[in-house]
């Protein structure tokens, strides 16, 4: 029987609970059980309607960072405006989710830099600003 070795990461802190167990510290690693529920809902809502619509994990393709950035703008102000028509809040964090995780995906090459048009944008205004 193969042996598998099992290392923990260890931060070199611990947290100590009154029962006497020991874990891990938790700085720095974020804490989901603070995430809102009614977000996360809406949130889940929204790339399932998505899925639904446009093929599961479509999003994931890479779409170009203005793209959900218009997007999410445009639900902000009609979330603002007291439009009921849809979910505007989910869309402004499925947006906000998808833009962050795309933007990371393309820093890790697992995306075209094409798709940071923000970037290549700014970059060409500051160019001609510059002339």
């Amino acid at each position: 029987m193969d042996s598998v070795k099992s290392t923990l990461p260890d931060s070199g802190q611990r947290s100590e609970f009154t029962t006497g167990a020991v874990r891990d510290a938790m700085e720095g690693k974020g804490m989901p059980s603070l995430l809102p529920i009614a977000a996360l809902r809406a949130a889940s809502k929204r790339f399932e309607d998505g899925a639904t619509k446009y093929g599961r994990d479509n999003w994931q393709k890479g779409i170009p960072l203005s793209r959900y950035i218009d997007s999410l703008y445009r639900h902000l102000w009609q979330f603002i405006e007291g439009d009921e028509s849809e979910d505007h809040g989910g869309a402004i964090i499925w947006n906000a989710m998808c833009l962050i995780q795309t933007e990371q995906w393309i820093q890790e090459g697992k995306l075209p830099k094409s798709l940071d048009d923000i970037r290549k944008r700014e970059c060409e205004v500051s160019k001609q600003i510059k002339s």
